[in-house]
């Protein structure tokens, strides 16, 4: 048995039929297979290699770095680590997934081994991984926060514990069926219309108008700091109108379309409260991402009125089927009152762990 990890190159153009966009493809495929076993077999999970070489090739932000694992010749585990060029200087975001088949034969160790040397080399001291968990019988890990936890005999949590992670944090993933929801959603409209007198909506799709691109980088911004972090090391995000730009490049990169709803107040012509939805294809689910209220301005269902506003706009252009994922913190409890009155339902967790290593070598 032979193992072999090295560095994935982001390949020179998409789908350009060299051999790095060969192996960038079966990277991909890796991906897609981890996740459909962990979905029992559901392929809307996947993620297409176009989304895969629009995060790939757009690294203004974060340094990426892709890392493969042949087992006698056969790609087989997917490593990746993500390094902010400019805040949390010594945080990295890591993954490693394995294919099921080849799992207990020291490939996802090895890949380890390679993310620690970019680690030490980067200088990066903290690392935090995001992973997905699937409810189970039996032993159960807790969260430190008191709100959720994992199967601690899952294969992914014994790995994260035996390299000595921490978990911090559940983040619960749920999921709206919008045709199921519309008549709610206009009624929950109209009784958030009633409790926000002084503030506008406005909705779009793509491009953010240019007037408000200030404004919205402000609240992403304070999204960085506002949102809870249980005991996950952060630092403030420094936005600016061309970082909401870059995002917005990036996805039009992915083949996605962004759906917005912000609230402005009338008096002063602020945006202060912003939700974003992101669709890959009619046939996927749509994630919704961030939702902020700016503080100043909360206790006047913002966060529910914007939210309804997307997800009507999304009604309008997928009228059928549509499915939206969403993640908030298991101790949000103030978004997450806002997604279940939504019609969310929960159907995954997904576990923030860290480590805080000794020091890069």
């Amino acid at each position: 048995m032979t193992i072999e990890v090295r560095e994935i190159a982001v390949p020179a153009a998409y789908d350009d039929g060299s051999p790095e966009w060969a192996t960038f493809a079966d990277m991909v495929e890796v991906r897609n297979a981890v996740m459909r076993h962990l979905w029992d077999g559901d392929a809307t999970h996947d993620i297409t290699t176009r989304e895969a070489y629009g995060t790939a090739s757009s690294q203004e932000d974060e340094r990426i770095v892709y890392l493969g694992g042949w087992l006698d010749g056969v790609l087989v585990a997917r490593g990746y680590v993500e390094l902010s060029r400019h805040e949390a200087l010594h945080i990295a975001g890591v993954d490693v997934l394995v294919v099921p088949e080849a799992r207990r034969r020291g490939v996802g160790t090895a890949v380890w081994r390679e993310i620690e040397r970019i680690l030490d080399a980067d200088g990066r001291t903290t690392v935090q991984a995001w992973v997905d968990h699937r409810p189970a019988g039996g032993p159960a890990l807790d969260a430190p926060t008191g709100f959720g936890s994992v199967p601690r005999d899952a294969a992914e949590v014994r790995f994260l514990l035996g390299l000595g992670f921490r978990l911090e944090q559940i983040e619960r993933m749920s999921e709206l069926r919008l045709d199921e929801a519309r008549d709610a959603l206009e009624r929950l409209r109209e009784e958030a219309r009633a409790h926000a007198h002084g503030y506008a909506v406005r909705t779009w799709a793509g491009r953010t108008p240019p007037e408000l691109l200030d404004d919205l980088a402000v609240l992403h911004q304070r999204m960085s700091t506002d949102a809870p972090a249980a005991g996950l090391e952060h630092e403030e995000e420094v936005w600016d109108a061309g970082r909401v730009e870059r995002v917005e490049d990036v996805e039009e990169r992915r083949g996605r379309q962004m759906l917005r709803a912000v609230a402005i107040h009338e008096a002063t012509g602020h945006v202060v409260a912003f939700t974003t939805l992101v669709v890959a294809s009619p046939e996927r689910p749509v994630y919704q991402h961030d939702t902020l209220v700016h503080a100043e301005h909360r206790g006047h269902r913002l966060g529910m009125l914007v939210k309804v506003a997307n997800l009507l706009a999304l009604a309008d252009r997928i009228p059928l089927g549509a499915r939206v994922h969403t993640w908030n913190a298991e101790e949000n409890r103030p978004m997450l009152g806002v997604n279940e009155a939504l019609g969310f339902r929960a159907i995954g967790y997904e576990g923030a762990w860290q480590l805080v290593r000794d020091g890069a070598r």
